[in-house]
């Protein structure tokens, strides 16, 4: 059994090796362009860069928004780990500020929030290093493992109130069991003076 395992081994890397030597690879890496037609009138650019190995595949994504008036300015930059970037991308026109929520990673999200009378987009992490940094979190005195690949927060809902909806999982500290993990529903408000998003609640799911 074991032989029959080293002769499958020294077949696909020889394959490998093989391909490599050709100019061919075994990996795909690729840049790509799409549109998506926004609600609030314009287009939202999408500069995507995707690439993979043995285990992970990654889009990277540069937005650019154009808008009815074909002016064009860049927004930011978004990642994607394992899950295509979704087709229905949406900006959100709440008072002076356009919002737009995309992915940074696995385990957090992004907010870009544009102050109309500027034009300047400002990016806010909603992950769970700046969830821990809150007052309102840390007044729950929950322990956790930050840095655990199950504490994940990534954002649910916003609405047109500016309301916003976080889900967090996170890894519990000293654990018994790998799969033990707490659940919180986050909430923020835009502020519709400064339009940073600011943490309201903190509540069991």
């Amino acid at each position: 059994m074991k032989l029959k395992t080293i002769i499958i081994l020294t077949i696909i890397i020889s394959n490998l090796f093989s391909c490599k030597d050709s100019g061919e690879s075994v990996f795909t890496d690729k840049t790509y362009q799409d549109t998506i037609k926004q609600n609030i009138g314009g287009l939202l650019i999408r500069e995507i860069h995707y690439y993979d190995d043995f285990s992970s595949w990654i889009y990277d994504v540069k937005y650019s928004y154009k808008d009815k008036f074909d002016s064009i300015r860049s927004i930011g930059s978004g990642s994607f780990y394992k899950v295509e970037p979704p087709k229905d991308e949406q900006l959100i026109q709440i008072a002076k500020w356009t919002i737009f929520k995309t992915s940074s990673d696995r385990d957090k999200d992004l907010l870009f929030i544009c102050d109309n009378d500027t034009k300047k987009w400002t990016e806010f992490e909603i992950s769970p290093k700046t969830i821990e940094q809150t007052g309102l979190w840390r007044e729950q005195n929950i322990d956790l493992e930050l840095e655990n690949w199950d504490t994940v927060s990534k954002i649910d809902k916003i609405d047109q109130d500016g309301n916003i909806t976080v889900h967090y999982t996170y890894a519990k500290k000293n654990r018994i069991f790998s799969f033990i993990t707490g659940e919180r529903q986050i909430t923020y408000k835009i502020n519709l003076q400064t339009g940073r998003p600011e943490m309201t609640g903190v509540a069991e799911i």
